[in-house]
């Protein structure tokens, strides 16, 4: 009797472990990978040339993004909309975007080596349909090397005694050296995240 209730609540565990799984927020997780990872129908190369530094052929390739889905558009539109308004306070035209879609861009040296991976929005403002605005999603992290670099840099810093909030509420400056620029999701989401920041990214020459 014992070792059947013991199995069904381990059944019920399961289940419950697989339904909060199937329900993923992160853009940038690994159960993403599969669509920029191996070489798609979809995908389309956006530059390719050789390296005058020695990395070979360096490559960017955009693969097709399920998420979000269009559902959500509207809502990201207004977002677009509101945010323009605000850069642009004497704007005379009631500018509207448009969503386009959203895409991975996949920097590779030599066709293997994937360096880095973004995702980007494609936007066109109404009153001009043939324009188009690029915005890389500052809050996905899809190389999951760099969500170890984060978690294992910012707990060092708390732990140092630094006033990690005061730096986040943008009370206190913090300043970044990022060695190393890549695609630009590491600086990016630091930057988007840590209202007062300053960070710095040498290039080796």
């Amino acid at each position: 009797m014992w070792h059947r209730a013991r199995l069904r609540s381990t059944r019920k565990l399961r289940s419950f472990c697989t339904a909060v799984r199937r329900h993923i927020e992160d853009e940038g997780d690994w159960s993403y990978s599969s669509e920029w990872w191996g070489d798609n129908s979809d995908a389309h190369t956006l530059l390719r040339s050789t390296s005058d530094k020695g990395n070979g052929v360096v490559s960017v390739v955009a693969h097709h993004s399920s998420r979000p889905s269009e559902i959500h558009w509207p809502g990201i539109e207004r977002w677009l909309n509101q945010r323009y308004a605000e850069m642009h306070p004497g704007s005379e035209n009631n500018e509207k975007f448009r969503i386009l879609g959203y895409q991975w861009r996949v920097l590779r040296f030599n066709d293997e080596t994937r360096q880095s991976t973004a995702k980007i929005m494609a936007a066109y403002r109404e009153s001009d349909p043939g324009s188009v605005f690029i915005m890389q999603q500052a809050n996905c992290l899809a190389v999951p090397y760099l969500k170890s670099m984060l978690s294992i840099g910012l707990a060092s810093i708390a732990s140092c005694n630094y006033d990690l909030m005061n730096a986040v509420n943008g009370k206190k400056t913090m300043n970044i050296l990022c060695i190393g620029h890549g695609g630009g999701s590491l600086p990016l989401f630091l930057a988007s995240n840590i209202k007062d920041m300053e960070c710095e990214n040498p290039k080796k020459r």
